[in-house]
């Protein structure tokens, strides 16, 4: 039996907050501003800015109607972040928007997905004692050969910042598309200063 696989999905990321909303609810570009407005509201940065720093992905599921990628760049304070949204509208209509990996990732929803459990494995290991590991932030490591691409075709490496139990962890992840898919591989965590 065939399920919502983005619905799936959007829950299945810890630290995220789900948000069911009955119709009739913003665009999901609306959304996902909103969303990057409530965090900027709960921020050390209140007058930051948030705005999209590149169109919606629409990803393809027959188990949704819609489902779309959002990439929200937020600045203030002399700083900029990135905060990633899923958004997705189920076939009953109901809408929900999960913040997925913080960060600069080039990641797809599903990649973050299967690379997460790899990540906090590497965090748990530095961090024996702390059952709480979080992501945080993630950073694109080196240049962008294919910013554009649908599907991307060379390997690439990134940082993953995971918090565990007040501590923050970077997590070297290694990305490498092959035929079937790509595959990853999380490096030893390294502590960070907070």
């Amino acid at each position: 039996m065939k399920t919502a696989f983005f619905a799936t999905l959007a829950l299945a990321f810890a630290g995220g907050t789900a948000i069911a909303q009955p119709a009739p609810a913003p665009d999901p570009a609306a959304a996902a501003l909103q969303q990057a407005r409530s965090f900027i509201a709960s921020s050390r940065c209140p007058a930051a800015t948030a705005r999209a720093d590149a169109p919606p992905r629409v990803m393809r599921d027959s188990a949704v109607r819609e489902a779309t990628y959002h990439r929200i760049l937020i600045e203030g304070c002399g700083q900029q972040t990135h905060r990633n949204y899923l958004a997705i509208i189920l076939l009953d209509g109901t809408r929900r928007i999960n913040e997925l990996l913080p960060g600069t990732t080039v990641t797809d929803p599903v990649l973050q997905r299967d690379a997460m459990q790899a990540a906090r494995a590497s965090a748990s290991a530095t961090a024996r004692n702390c059952q709480q590991i979080t992501p945080r932030d993630s950073r694109f490591d080196g240049q962008d050969a294919e910013p554009t691409a649908p599907r991307r075709t060379r390997p690439w490496a990134e940082i993953w910042l995971m918090e565990a139990c007040g501590t923050m962890l970077a997590v070297p992840m290694r990305f490498t598309p092959t035929d079937r898919g790509t595959t990853f591989t999380a490096g030893a965590a390294t502590r960070r200063a907070n």
